[in-house]
């Protein structure tokens, strides 16, 4: 696991290797919004930095990401 800090200010839990082509699991604090994406990130903190802005707008916040 990896935990990276978004500039939002919490931390993420990121599990599995990532790459570009990577399927990347999400969950949100609103379990209405977990889901799943075809990666197009190279690295977590890439990742986490897309996700969480995108979280922050819907008045989110991003818990967990993982990759298969």
């Amino acid at each position: 696991m990896t935990k990276i800090k978004t500039k939002h200010g919490y931390s993420v839990d990121c599990y599995g290797d990532i790459s570009e082509e990577s399927t990347v699991s999400m969950v949100f604090d609103d379990e209405n919004y977990d889901g799943i994406s075809d990666s197009s990130f190279k690295t977590w903190t890439e990742a986490v930095k897309e996700i969480s802005d995108y979280a922050e707008l819907h008045e989110l916040k991003l818990l967990e990401l993982e990759a298969d």
